[in-house]
């Protein structure tokens, strides 16, 4: 998930950017500060894209009402939590469809359940349907680390648990597409989620639950070329 934080006070947006790392876990969040909000629109005019933006009202030069009203010219869904020490605010807020009011100082077990919310909210919807021997089991994408074939079957391995599919890699691969997520096939035998992606070469992937996986000498041009505009592109 891809935070961004915007507020005129340095500590402030140090002290949320460590609670948020804190209560998702440094592989599972990415923050990206501001210090104001033409610092944010100018990173999303040049097409960064953020999972949910927490802006403070009170600033100085544009304050965040301003700010989230442009924000909204360039993205009509993503989440806007203000940061307000005047929660008589929130009705002007909901101008600009907030997902969140967030009072100051920030309460640490209020902004879990924000997180939890965010979550569910970006997620919902963006899951596939895996049939295991006589049941259905719904999985999440953004928990899918990488997909392995072996012998028969498909292992799905998330952040929970692996999956045994009986499935080809190739039904996998059209499954993933389908989800329209950042998928790659990079062997015969696998297929990356580059969001868990922690390092890589022309060689060889490491991901987030530590596992090293080939990558094939056929494959490799396109993945790399793949993988920078994805970093590109996410900011990464």
């Amino acid at each position: 998930m891809r935070i961004a934080v915007v507020d005129d006070q340095e500590l402030f947006r140090n002290l949320i950017s460590s609670e948020i790392t804190s209560l998702f876990g440094r592989n599972a969040v990415q923050c990206f500060l501001y210090s104001d909000g033409n610092e944010i629109l100018r990173a999303m005019a040049l097409g960064l894209e953020y999972d949910a933006v927490f802006l403070d009202i009170e600033m100085k030069d544009i304050d965040g009402m301003q700010a989230a009203a442009e924000i909204r010219q360039i993205s009509k869904t993503v989440p806007i939590v203000f940061l307000t020490s005047h929660t008589e605010m929130a009705i002007q807020g909901y101008e600009v469809s907030a997902f969140r009011f967030l009072a100051k100082p920030i309460d640490r077990q209020k902004l879990k359940e924000t997180l939890t919310d965010l979550e569910k909210h970006i997620y919902k919807g963006i899951n596939i349907t895996l049939h295991v021997e006589s049941r259905d089991i719904i999985v999440p994408v953004s928990t899918i680390l990488y997909v392995e074939s072996a012998n028969n079957e498909v292992r799905f391995v998330t952040e929970q648990q692996p999956i045994n599919v009986r499935m080809k890699l190739s039904e996998a691969q059209r499954i993933l597409s389908e989800a329209d997520c950042d998928f790659y096939k990079v062997h015969r035998c696998y297929i990356v989620n580059m969001k868990h992606i922690t390092k890589f070469s022309s060689t060889e992937i490491h991901t987030s639950n530590g596992q090293i996986i080939p990558v094939s000498r056929s494959a490799a041009l396109g993945f790399r070329t793949k993988m920078f505009e994805y970093l590109k592109q996410n900011g990464r």
